[in-house]
């Protein structure tokens, strides 16, 4: 008996042990082309964009790197949102990393958004604190279960750790500098109109507005130049009163916090750009940009940044 339980023993904390070295030191594997790490390895980097999908879908790594001078990278995480943001920004900061222009997604639904990891991703990115931090941001806002604490710690990204030379040889041939190389196409407007609005909100959530005051006081000790932008939408998402009070709310609290800072923080509209947000084929759904898209508006922001 106890003989069993020494073995029981045993194999617990070598689970344990197993566990605290991923969460860790999975972020000391090579990196790709993509993620914080990434960015990290860089030291310095000129033009830092950071976002959710919209930046991974609607901004054009190429433009970016032949229209701006020095360098660009995009870090961009499915629903990110500014809470998160803030910590990923500080976390990369205290590793090193130098920014002279920062770029944040203006995307309101994510600043309603309460703060969850919708993107598993980073946690390869990142150390345990960073992980620990993230989880009482969670905790603290939503109604957590201990099956979201043990995915996030226990089995979140295992698939990629065991199969990482094929995962990280993917990731490098889709992304350059952050930038998604792949090519998707536009839709139709019969599709684009037949598509449900994505609904109410309950307004701004007050930690995605801590979130943005916490990234403009890093930018401030950091001398960093702050943009927000805000990429296209599909016409049908301005015609929507839901979505169009979101989007004025974020505007007017991003406003009232850069109060006195008028140097360092500046808003980039994608409908002062003169984008077609008309135009279906430059979107694969009513958010999302296609290639021709991103394209497109990726040439009109630098043009507008240059200016």
């Amino acid at each position: 008996m106890k003989r069993i339980l020494r073995i029981g023993a045993g194999a617990l904390l070598a689970v344990l042990l197993l566990i605290a070295v991923k969460n860790e030191y999975a972020r000391l594997l090579p990196v790709s082309s993509y993620g914080m790490q990434a960015a990290i390895q860089k030291k310095s980097v000129d033009h830092l964009f950071i976002g959710s999908s919209m930046f991974r879908q609607g901004l054009s790594i190429d433009i970016l790197e032949s229209e701006l001078e020095g360098t660009s990278f995009i870090l961009s995480y499915n629903g990110n949102q500014p809470a998160f943001i803030a910590r990923e920004l500080e976390y990369m900061l205290e590793e090193g990393l130098e920014v002279k222009n920062l770029y944040l997604d203006l995307y309101p639904y994510t600043a309603a958004a309460t703060p969850w990891l919708s993107d598993t991703k980073i946690l390869l990115d990142t150390d345990l604190a960073f992980k620990i931090d993230a989880w009482n941001l969670m905790a603290s806002n939503s109604e957590t279960i201990f099956l979201d604490f043990y995915e996030m710690f226990v089995t979140a990204n295992n698939e990629q750790l065991l199969t990482y030379p094929i995962h990280n040889r993917l990731v490098s041939s889709q992304f350059r500098n952050g930038g998604n190389l792949l090519i998707t196409s536009g839709q139709t407007k019969e599709y684009l109109d037949s598509l449900g609005m994505l609904g109410k909100r309950d307004g701004l959530q007050e930690a995605q507005v801590e979130g943005y005051e916490r990234i403009l006081e890093l930018a401030g000790s950091h001398n960093i130049q702050v943009y927000f932008l805000e990429t296209p939408k599909y016409e049908r998402m301005y015609q929507d009163e839901d979505y169009m009070e979101l989007y004025a709310a974020c505007i007017q609290e991003i406003r009232r916090l850069a109060e006195g800072k008028e140097d360092t923080v500046i808003l980039s509209l994608s409908k002062e750009l003169n984008f077609d947000h008309s135009n279906p084929g430059y979107y694969q759904d009513l958010i999302h940009l296609s290639t021709e898209g991103r394209t497109t508006y990726t040439r009109l922001l630098c043009q507008a940044l240059k200016n």
